[in-house]
């Protein structure tokens, strides 16, 4: 079990369980009940739930950055490295 006084075992057995599949559940890839057990243990378990939050804002940012227009002179430039450095290998 993870070293964390706020950790408790509830709902989805115990915290390495919960946060091993914190992505599964982030990411709604888990059957409904698999899912209601983890959400039981994040209700339950602060320390998890402070984890669960982190990571669910961090995901929401990334997804934010991939969004964003890329400048087309940066792609460029990008490209020209790759293919100089595709022709020295």
């Amino acid at each position: 079990m993870t070293n964390n006084e706020d950790c408790v075992d509830v709902g989805a057995g115990n915290c390495d369980d919960a946060l091993a599949r914190l992505y599964e559940y982030l990411d709604n890839e888990m059957d409904d009940a698999t899912a209601e057990g983890i959400r039981s243990h994040l209700d339950g378990c602060g320390g998890c739930h402070d984890r669960f939050d982190f990571e669910r804002r961090l995901k929401v940012v990334v997804k934010q950055r991939l969004e964003e227009d890329v400048p087309q002179q940066f792609i460029a430039k990008l490209r020209h490295a790759l293919e100089e450095e595709a022709a020295r290998h």
